[in-house]
């Protein structure tokens, strides 16, 4: 080998050992950005918003509606709320039932104010759903206290029409005051009036407006009220109602939400919780859609 070929072949090692170095600290100093998947990993291109999974009457479709075998199978699956709905009987009572007639969902008959606990308690709540549930009987909202004891948001709507219950806004106040989660109780209602005087006679309960229907400036509305959420029905309302509500401060909570395409369309509404009967499904779906709390 001559001495410029040797030279020549010197240069070439040199530059390629050259090269070799810095390929080698930019790979030490390579991380995968955040649009590169590290391996294994699958890539998830958002962050996928996840709504309050909240038990419709403890969840319709797995035990009769608002009873206690219902409110422990929401707690089971570690439903984020439950809701349920309260009429005063005869004898003074907070009873958890949605109508204000036993009929539906009792073997018995007439009106709840028209009866004392005592006569509803001796009524079966739970074998027109199944036989297995013939055990069951109309709750104390007292009782259902007792159960959650925080474990869950309760969501207690107030029934007060058609028929009107004067004063039930104090005995719920009065119960309350011995629960210790004030900040896990939501009292809704669609007497609007009714949730305004709650509001102002005990504001560290949050109230909720129903609401079957879109309103004229909601967040003026809600403000009257004192109202921080708004619980409308899913049917009727649209994204950029959900938009203009958070804009005014106000969380969203739809009913009643059971099918995977609804419940795909709410949580793409960004609403803040779903009301639905069937909580175990919709957990599920949230699971396998990968969403991911707030």
């Amino acid at each position: 080998m001559s001495l410029n070929a040797a030279n020549i072949s010197i240069r070439t090692i040199s530059r390629f050992a050259a090269f070799a170095g810095m390929a080698a600290l930019a790979f030490c100093c390579w991380q995968p950005s955040a649009a590169e998947p590290s391996a294994g990993k699958p890539h998830i291109s958002a962050v996928i918003h996840r709504p309050q999974v909240i038990s419709h009457r403890g969840g319709r479709k797995w035990a009769p509606e608002n009873t206690i075998v219902a409110f422990k199978k929401s707690l089971d699956v570690h439903a984020d709320g439950i809701e349920l709905d309260i009429h005063r009987c005869k004898s003074g009572e907070l009873v958890v039932i949605h109508d204000e007639n036993v009929g539906r969902t009792t073997n018995g008959t007439g009106l709840v104010k028209d009866l004392t606990y005592a006569e509803l308690r001796r009524l079966g709540a739970g074998a027109w759903f199944h036989s297995e549930f013939k055990s069951e009987h109309l709750p104390l909202l007292s009782e259902v206290l007792e159960l959650i004891d925080g474990k869950a948001l309760l969501n207690i709507e107030i029934k007060n029409a058609p028929v009107g219950y004067p004063g039930i806004d104090d005995d719920l106040i009065k119960l309350l005051a011995t629960y210790k989660h004030a900040d896990k109780i939501v009292i809704s209602s669609f007497d609007h009036e009714l949730l305004q005087r709650i509001h102002k006679k005990a504001p560290q309960y949050k109230v909720a407006i129903l609401v079957d229907g879109l309103l004229v400036d909601l967040g003026k509305y809600a403000s009257i009220v004192g109202a921080k959420s708004w619980n409308p029905g899913f049917e009727l309302i649209r994204a950029d109602n959900v938009a203009q509500a958070h804009k005014d401060g106000l969380e969203v909570n739809v009913w009643t939400v059971n099918k995977p395409e609804q419940w795909k369309a709410a949580v793409e509404m960004g609403v803040d919780g779903i009301i639905t009967d069937n909580p175990k499904g919709l957990l599920e779906y949230l699971d396998k859609r990968g969403a991911t709390g707030k």
